[in-house]
């Protein structure tokens, strides 16, 4: 059993997450976690975690509140769980490249937030946005409860531990469907659409030039039938490669097929980014009305 300690009181995401990746490295079941401020209850420690006034990985101790913690060619500083991330990140994820992108997606934003660095602005005031701090924030202790910060950040870890393993697993295969859309991609004559025989998510072929529209069987146990989705012009936003013609926005079955002139159809929606139809064929005529209409406007 590796007893990790962490300081006591408040927590938030560094101290959460950090303890949580130890918990994957080791294994939940051989971790007792002590939350303590007391030097002597430190010294015992086999992890030390965000307290302690201490980096030394050949000792275990990962703190970055004190002068000569290393620092990030990109200017953002580390906090306690990118440490750990930094020397244990590629032995929880078994890839290095899986590593390096929970580093981009996740680790970044979490030590800039922990060092007190702004890193994105609301673009709408009145609609303030709710952050991974948000959600960490939410298993403090109720005010008039029972509850202590002690009970409450066990549960903390828990979530934290679900989450991070569930993005490994998501990265990993996201990896490996990237892989199996370029085998298609390379053979399909013209990439503007693409066909696949399994469901696949419109926004995996956003890093793949030209594809304007992929179409592949829905993924839904109530509706058999086919789908043509546009592809989204960036991995993040709202703006797509093309849409399908405003006519059809929001229409269904016998009213969509006389609008569209395509048999089979069941459903576009209202942002014209999806079109449903029965089969293979009627979707792959929806998929190229969107293009037709790409290339005349």
């Amino acid at each position: 059993m590796q007893t990790v300690v962490t300081h006591s009181g408040s927590f938030d995401p560094d101290d959460v997450l950090a303890v949580a990746t130890v918990r994957i490295y080791l294994g939940a079941e051989n971790v007792k976690v002590v939350r303590s401020r007391d030097p002597e209850v430190i010294a015992t420690g086999d992890w030390v975690l965000d307290v302690g006034g201490e980096y030394d990985v050949s000792r275990n101790r990962f703190d970055h509140h004190q002068n000569g913690v290393p620092h990030r060619d990109n200017g953002i500083p580390y906090s306690a769980f990118g440490l750990v991330w930094r020397e244990y990140g590629e032995d929880v994820c078994g890839s290095v490249a899986v590593a390096a992108e929970i580093e981009e997606r996740l680790v970044l934003a979490i030590d800039a937030g922990d060092n007190h660095l702004t890193i994105c602005d609301a673009h709408n005031p009145e609609v303030p946005p709710f952050e991974f701090f948000d959600v960490i924030d939410s298993f403090k202790p109720i005010w008039g409860s029972e509850e202590t910060f002690d009970t409450e950040f066990p549960k903390a870890v828990d979530f934290a531990q679900v989450l991070l393993e569930r993005l490994i697993a998501q990265v990993s295969g996201r990896r490996g469907l990237q892989q199996k859309i370029q085998m298609t991609y390379e053979r399909s004559d013209d990439k503007t659409v693409i066909v696949f025989e399994e469901p696949i998510a419109r926004h995996a072929l956003v890093e793949f030039h030209g594809v304007r529209v992929v179409v592949s069987p829905v993924h839904s146990p109530e509706v058999e039938g086919w789908m043509a989705a546009t592809v989204p012009a960036s991995a993040r936003g709202f703006h797509n490669q093309t849409t399908f013609p405003e006519a059809w926005a929001g229409l269904v079955d016998d009213e969509l097929i006389a609008v569209s002139g395509i048999d089979g159809a069941i459903f576009c929606h209202k942002e014209r980014f999806v079109f449903v139809a029965k089969t293979k064929e009627a979707a792959l005529k929806a998929a190229w009305k969107a293009v037709e209409k790409c290339i005349s406007e």
